[in-house]
């Protein structure tokens, strides 16, 4: 029997459910219109899970009349929004950053986990954020392998300053005992990332197309397959990209304010990351990136601001790659071969 389609507007539910998502705890709302009309906490764990589950349908809620949302919270969070996935509510899992911003233009001045939760409860009902859905398994694992890759890569970093910066001759040893183990376990993963990449048929094909474009390595791609997720979930390239924080964020108000657009960094911090040094390399080796950085300089546009802009043109790319199924193709944008030529 075909499952039946999720509703896709939280104005279709009777009931609002807001979670304020904690390592152990889950502070719950549950709004009907604007009234708050039931509150409790529940522990973060499968036995609380199945106390939430019971407390929604006792106070006359359920998936048919039900709407969740919570904040992303470093992972705490997945355990229960799958549970509720699976008990086919319609589930948003929503930028803290959003949050906030819906808090400044309530005007809320309460901060706690109780009104937090209620705070989450009325903007899932009026925002009608974009239902969530687990990834699958296999993309899964290949996410908790690449962040715990980039994990090292940043104490990689720490250990390098730290050793620098040691003058004492047994500190140094240390610092490089440490940096010398660092190095094996990324490499490690970097081959169990290779293997799992192997296994799964669909995982490799999306790769080998991201491998395609210059500038972009295996490592790389894995972090794009497993942090983006399917292309289809975006209308757009530009989607995509702000759901990174690549979008600029203009600054212009009146007649005296005009500030230089930066990017907005709202958005998967790892996904944008994972595009620094990619996109420096695509600045000199990618045509496309090339003709664009080309083009940017032109103008007078400052390093950082050439580099920014290329991140953002090399996930367009690789959304578009993604999107299509098909390899890189130079031909597609406009102005690479006329401005690379010069």
């Amino acid at each position: 029997m075909e499952e039946p389609p999720r509703r896709s507007s939280t104005d279709e539910f009777t009931f609002a459910l807001g979670i304020d998502v904690g390592k152990t705890a889950l502070e719950l709302a549950l709004c009907n219109g604007e009234k708050i009309v039931a509150r409790t906490t529940v522990s973060n764990d499968a036995d609380g899970h199945d106390t939430l589950v019971s407390w929604v349908e006792d106070r006359g809620g359920g998936p048919e009349k039900t709407c969740v949302c919570m904040e992303a919270s470093g992972d705490f969070e997945k355990a229960i929004a799958r549970r509720l996935y699976e008990e086919d509510y319609r589930v948003s899992v929503v930028n803290p950053r959003r949050i906030k911003g819906y808090a400044s233009s309530q005007l809320q001045r309460t901060k706690t986990d109780s009104a937090d939760a209620a705070l989450i409860a009325r903007f899932g009902r009026r925002e009608d954020p974009r239902p969530w859905e687990p990834p699958e398994a296999a993309e899964s694992r290949l996410q908790e392998l690449t962040r715990a890759r980039q994990a090292l890569q940043k104490e990689k970093t720490r250990a390098q300053n730290r050793l620098d910066e040691a003058e004492d001759e047994a500190v140094r040893n240390a610092h490089e005992n440490l940096l010398d183990e660092v190095k094996r376990q990324i490499e490690e993963l970097e081959e169990e990332i290779e293997e799992h990449i192997e296994e799964d048929p669909e995982i490799n094909d999306q790769c080998s197309l991201l491998e395609t474009i210059p500038g972009v390595g295996l490592q790389t791609a894995a972090i794009v397959v497993s942090e983006l997720g399917s292309p289809e979930q975006f209308q757009s390239a530009r989607q995509a990209a702000a759901y990174a924080g690549l979008v600029p964020r203009h600054r212009e108000s009146g007649t005296s304010v005009r500030g230089n657009p930066r990017m907005s960094k709202v958005g998967n911090g790892r996904l944008r990351r994972a595009m620094y040094f990619p996109a420096m390399t695509a600045l000199r080796f990618n045509s496309a990136a090339g003709a664009f950085g080309d083009r940017l300089k032109e103008r007078g546009k400052e390093t950082m601001v050439v580099i920014g802009a290329a991140m953002r043109k090399l996930l367009h790319i690789c959304y578009g790659v993604l999107k299509s199924g098909r390899p890189f193709d130079p031909s597609l944008h406009p102005g690479t071969l006329t401005t690379r030529q010069k």
